[in-house]
């Protein structure tokens, strides 16, 4: 048994090996012992377990055979044969082995506008690596595919193979002539005469050189080029439109081509009748609702059929029909294409097993729980959309993709596999707002606590002018059920314009889903907390001033309130949705029969729709959020300054970006107080009846927005966008006020906002982003003139945590 021994030539011999001759032996032969004769790199061992042809095995002509061919499929040897020797007790093999020469040096020439090192990386073959033509060609190929992706159409790239005396080894060689980088200056479409030129190149993907750039030439765009032609001509009523070729031509200068493009169009046709034939398990009117009929006369667009076999198919599989085939048959007539669906139905699926996998952290009862279908059930598509919905409205994955297994009979197993994120934050670090200044915080927080779902927040931060330490948890499902219980403690100490405010106090809550609307629930929480005013500094008197009008300066207030509340969130991503809905209703009521000294009822609504933008890649929201704060009929302590309205800043509780925070407050809220006093004696009478008396008088002011409005309305337009993941951008327009009084509401005296942002998603941290706005409206005090004056200014807002955008 034997091989051809001629060894390859450098740069492209084939693998021959030639195993036809055959051994005359006995059946009951044995192989005695096996050797390799040849080999120099290439272990003998590594030879003797890939021929799997041990000592002491039956021999057998066609093991033989099958182990030479495992030998070549190593990729090491320019030829192997096998020698047998026959002895007294059985037969020996021979094996005997030419090894491939090795790559010694790998070189590039020609190459002028792309350096050898951004070539070298781009290396799939190393030196001391076998030689393999096979494989010097594919990365011929790559090469080729590089130069032309960077504009080099004309780019021609060869390996040569040289054998260096010395050493038996290869010194590769790959000569590139790189040519001219070419642009493509122009798209010209021959034959056309249904569409013009410039209509036409909006289908294509390949366009020519303008003012921007462009004009690149790339293979993939040139081959998706005649796709992207016949279907718009298909869908346009050109049945048969045939691209007849596309090609490059010289242009008016050495680095400029035409891009070239011949067409047969065929002629115009319309659709005739429509009818859908086999169809048991659902009518016809169901089926015919994807085709959506305009007119009477209608032109052809395959792209039309194609979508309603898919819708059809949509409506079949919300039935449980999985293994079903629907083929749109076209029959000509003149100027006419009649359509017919044949549907062969084949029997309803059902779920056998649901399986999950992916989630390392997570508990499988907290997926499972979320599942809208389950094992037994009939396959329903939207009951499969609802699970992926509602597992990713969790916020502990980053991807929930959904499939499913053929199974017994019709019967198919589902499989969700999830892939979870990092849901844990653990962050430390300083910020600066207008409010409240420079201040260090920790924080941690997590919201799958030992893989069971449940949340646990811990904030402590400390400033200046700011105090805030807080501890949260909550358990979406108590005891098996979807039964919300959440409780929170906190202790707050800000400084505001002209006072301190003190809050200690903590709250819980208790929620469910609800049966009606669809993805909605209902809350019920309770909230108990002393809020403490103290004044800053002796510059005002409360009895004197009408900004502190209705504090109980020095003294602790107690507030006992209940918050109904209720939500509804459909959209398709917890952070970053694409499309859908988000309302919130919000009603508090203090005091009354709950007791405390404050008696007040505050409601919110807060509405999101995000819908696709106009331009492609781009979503769209909008929001509105209204308030408004009353007191109850028959108290008369009156609404407490500190429960209304400011809006502003982009990290409170009612933002408005572009301005401070809490800036937008009713106009009589914006007044100018002395801060800084001058003393002075004042003499009145003479003699012994003189009368001496000190007064103090201030010589500077500064703006104070306090107390806020009892009505506010805020609206929200913004495109957003990823960038790269994790970053998404979004392009902002806030508009929004506040009023005292109900008669002076007026919906369309807003304060403007307008700028952009960016938000990311970082592991340890959350959420993070920051938006830099221009309000248009912000207001100054003069000193001069003792007025407020209008003054457009850029306001940056730094967001951590989850964010109110």
């Amino acid at each position: 048994m034997s091989g051809a021994q001629t060894p390859d030539p450098p740069g492209g011999a084939t693998e021959r090996a030639q195993v036809d001759s055959t051994i005359q032996a006995p059946a009951d032969l044995r192989v005695v012992r096996v050797t390799v004769q040849g080999n120099v790199a290439v272990d003998s061992a590594r030879v003797l377990r890939t021929f799997e042809v041990p000592s002491g095995t039956r021999f057998s002509e066609d093991m033989v055979k099958r182990g030479i061919r495992k030998l070549f499929a190593l990729g090491l040897f320019s030829d192997v044969f096998v020698d047998p020797v026959r002895r007294a007790d059985g037969i020996d093999l021979v094996i005997h082995v030419r090894e491939r020469p090795r790559i010694g040096t790998i070189a590039f020439t020609g190459n002028k506008k792309r350096e050898t090192g951004e070539l070298e990386k781009l290396l799939i073959i190393r030196t001391g690596e076998a030689y393999q033509p096979t494989a010097v060609q594919t990365q011929v190929d790559s090469l080729l595919r590089y130069y032309r992706g960077e504009g080099f159409a004309r780019a021609e790239v060869k390996a040569r193979a040289d054998t260096v005396a010395t050493t038996q080894q290869i010194a590769l060689t790959f000569e590139v002539a790189e040519g001219e980088k070419v642009k493509i200056e122009r798209v010209d479409f021959v034959g056309n005469n249904a569409f013009t030129d410039r209509k036409l190149r909006k289908s294509v993907k390949s366009k020519a050189r303008g003012i921007l750039g462009g004009g690149d030439v790339k293979d993939e765009n040139l081959a998706e080029d005649v796709t992207k032609l016949e279907t718009f001509y298909r869908s346009n009523g050109y049945r048969d439109i045939r691209v007849v070729s596309h090609e490059l031509v010289p242009g008016s200068r050495p680095d400029r081509l035409v891009y070239q493009v011949t067409v047969d169009e065929g002629r115009l046709y319309e659709f005739g009748t429509v009818e859908w034939v086999g169809n048991v398990a659902l009518p016809t009117d169901v089926l015919a609702k994807g085709w959506r009929q305009k007119g009477k006369r209608t032109l052809y667009d395959r792209t039309r059929i194609e979508r309603a076999a898919g819708a059809a198919y949509g409506e079949y599989a919300e039935k449980g029909y999985l293994y079903l085939n629907i083929e749109p048959a076209e029959t000509v007539r003149d100027s006419l294409v009649d359509v017919s669906f044949v549907v062969t139905e084949g029997q309803p699926s059902r779920i056998r097993l649901v399986n999950i996998v992916g989630n390392k952290g997570t508990r499988e009862n907290v997926i499972r729980r979320e599942i809208d279908i389950h094992e037994g059930d009939q396959f329903r598509r939207s009951a499969l959309q609802r699970t992926q919905g509602d597992i990713f409205r969790l916020g502990l994955f980053e991807d929930v993709g959904i499939d499913f297994t053929p199974a017994d009979s019709t019967d198919v197993d589902l499989n969700l596999k999830v892939k979870e994120k990092q849901v844990g934050t653990a962050s430390a670090g300083a910020g600066y707002t207008s409010e409240s200044g420079l201040t260090g915080f920790l924080e941690l927080g997590h919201n799958n606590v030992l893989g069971n779902g449940q949340s646990l927040n811990l904030h402590l931060e400390r400033g200046g002018r700011r105090e805030d330490y807080s501890l949260a948890f909550t358990e979406p499902w108590f005891r098996g059920t979807p039964t919300l219980l959440g409780f929170s403690l906190f202790n707050t100490h800000r400084e505001r314009d002209l006072y301190e405010d003190k809050r200690t106090g903590g709250s819980a809550r208790i929620g469910r889903p609800l049966p009606w609307p669809d993805y909605s629930r209902g809350s019920l929480s309770y909230r108990l907390e002393n809020v403490r005013i103290t004044q800053l500094g002796d510059s005002l008197s409360p009895e004197d001033s009408t900004v502190l009008a209705g504090v109980r300066v020095g003294k602790g207030v107690l507030t006992s309130s209940v918050e109904l509340n209720f939500s509804r969130n459909s959209t398709d991503n917890p952070f970053y949705p694409t499309r859908g809905t988000r309302l919130t209703i919000e009603s508090e009521i203090a005091g009354g029969p709950f007791g405390g000294a404050v008696h007040f009822n505050k409601d919110r609504i807060e509405g999101r729709l995000y819908l696709p933008s106009f331009v492609k890649g781009l979503t769209t929201m909008i929001k509105g959020r209204w308030g408004i704060l009353t007191p109850y009929a028959d108290q008369n302590s009156g609404v407490p300054p500190y429960e209304r309205f400011r809006l502003g800043g982009g990290t409170t509780l009612d933002p408005l970006r572009g301005y401070d925070d809490y800036e937008i407050v009713p106009g009589k809220s914006r007044v100018a107080v002395g801060y800084t006093f001058a003393r002075d004696t004042l003499i009145s009478g003479s003699g012994a009846n003189a009368d001496t008396s000190v007064i103090s008088f201030p010589t500077s002011y500064r703006a104070v927005r306090y107390p806020g409005g009892r009505f506010m309305s805020v609206y929200t337009l913004e495109q957003q966008f990823a960038i790269v993941h994790p970053l998404h951008g979004v392009l902002f327009f806030d508009a929004g006020n506040t009023w005292d009084l109900g008669r002076e509401v007026k919906p369309f005296d807003l304060k403007l906002g307008l700028g952009l942002g960016f938000r990311m998603e970082i592991p340890l941290l959350g959420n993070i982003g920051f938006d830099y706005g221009y309000g248009f409206d912000h207001e100054e005090f003069d000193e001069r003139t003792g007025t407020f004056k209008k003054k457009g200014q850029f306001k940056g807002h730094f967001l951590i945590g989850n964010m109110g955008f």
